[in-house]
């Protein structure tokens, strides 16, 4: 129906300032400090005279080395006054209340800013079409957060993280029968200790050992002229499905990758929820 907006419309802007959210923030104490934006995720939040600290970034289908996960306590109340000094530095609380919702824009493009003081008096800001922040803001926040972790012997990349970053899996999870379909076509594959047997349609297609590489359960074999495997890429693909990755704990998912990218979810209604899944 013309003039029938319930189906959101690319290019279409939600705009509004929220009551109540000054520009003038009187408090000094910072309770709860938030930023969002596509390269990190901070969080420091004051609780009991103790603050905890949540930060993550980087890709976690990258495995170079840059993704990190941190999340730890700590009594030391340092990192708040000093985020404190950059909100005033930086004046992070112009525009406040401002929030902006562009429909059909990519992910990425924006951020999201969220400070809770002790007064109650809040900064908020969120925009998916441009970062709320400028560069030199959202930079200062990066290494206030940076240089605090490092002080605790934690650091910004992979190694430097105290928290899980891979779900993957491995030889006990994948013991069993996996079913789903693929384009109409019946997937059944069975992990019995360290080999797989993979069938289409009822059809064996592969029976053989695997190995797991980076997340990726994949054929044990190696690729022609490869004696010392670097990555999952030195390893040859399965026939009938190519790979396989963790994507829960009763689903893995199937990649299709010889002649075009697709994949298909095969689970395990068989397997058992553990306290690490969630």
């Amino acid at each position: 129906m013309l003039g029938d907006h319930s189906t959101p419309i690319c290019g279409e802007r939600h705009e509004s300032n929220m009551d109540g959210y000054e520009e003038q923030i009187q408090s000094k104490e910072i309770t709860y400090f938030e930023y969002d934006c596509s390269d990190f995720f901070l969080k420091a939040e004051k609780k009991d005279n103790k603050i905890k600290i949540v930060a993550s970034g980087g890709y976690s289908n990258h495995r170079d080395g840059n993704y990190f996960r941190i999340n730890y306590e700590t009594e030391d109340l340092f990192l708040l006054d000093n985020l404190q000094t950059i909100i005033e530095q930086y004046e992070v609380s112009k525009d406040n209340g401002h929030c902006l919702q562009v429909d059909g824009l990519p992910a990425g493009l924006g951020d999201k800013i969220d400070i809770l003081y002790a007064s109650g008096e809040t900064i908020y800001k969120t925009s998916n079409q441009a970062r709320t922040l400028s560069d030199e803001t959202s930079k200062a926040i990066y290494e206030a957060f940076h240089e605090f972790v490092k002080k605790k012997g934690l650091d910004f990349n992979s190694e430097g993280s105290n928290a899980k970053l891979y779900d993957d899996a491995d030889e006990e999870y994948l013991q069993g029968t996996w079913k789903g379909k693929h384009f109409g076509s019946e997937i059944s594959v069975t992990f019995k200790e360290n080999k797989v047997i993979i069938s289409v349609d009822g059809k064996e297609t592969d029976k053989e050992e695997y190995t797991i590489v980076e997340g990726t359960v994949i054929s044990n074999r190696l690729k022609e002229g490869i004696t010392e495997p670097k990555d999952k890429h030195d390893y040859e693909y399965f026939k009938g499905v190519s790979c396989f990755a963790k994507k829960n704990w009763f689903t893995i998912t199937g990649y299709f990758l010889e002649n075009s990218y697709s994949t298909c979810d095969l689970m395990n209604f068989d397997k058992e929820k553990t306290s690490d899944d969630s």
